[in-house]
């Protein structure tokens, strides 16, 4: 199935619909996923849904996996949702390649580099505030198995 510039399995379609939905919520989420379905520079994004607890975008095929059933609880013990997992990968797939690549090479102790600092601080953690989840201080966490994409 195809959203845009977003292109993503059939059977992943109301998993990430009901994970947008969620998100959007807040503007600046709101605002990401528009980038992630209309990207102005032309770049295509694929979405594949795993099953392992990993969530992480690859910038060498603009590949986003996702587990939407794997939530985090941050290292101060709160929770976040797998929506926002997604979100966070979002962010980190729309943002300019150029400045993105700079900020993952700059090493940064709490959130092991600069790129990591920059979504979590950033839009990852207006979401959480906005949504009423945990914000996180760092890049640690656990996860933990949810029954949806929207429990934390």
């Amino acid at each position: 199935m195809q959203h845009g510039t977003l292109i993503l399995p059939r059977t992943a379609d109301a998993l990430y619909e009901q994970a947008k939905h969620y998100l959007s919520r807040d503007p600046i989420e709101s605002k990401l996923f528009k980038a992630l379905e209309h990207s102005p520079d032309g770049r295509r994004y694929h979405l594949t849904i795993n099953h392992r607890n990993d969530d992480h975008f690859d910038p060498n095929g603009n590949d986003i996996a996702w587990d939407p059933y794997s939530a985090l609880r941050t290292s101060r013990g709160g929770r976040q949702s797998p929506a926002l997992g997604l979100g966070h990968e979002v962010d980190h797939a729309v943002e300019d390649p150029r400045i993105a690549d700079r900020l993952r090479n700059t090493p940064d102790p709490r959130y092991d580099n600069a790129e990591e600092r920059r979504v979590i601080t950033g839009s990852e953690r207006h979401a959480a505030r906005a949504l009423g989840e945990s914000v996180r201080y760092d890049h640690a966490g656990t996860t933990y198995r949810v029954t949806s994409p929207v429990t934390r």
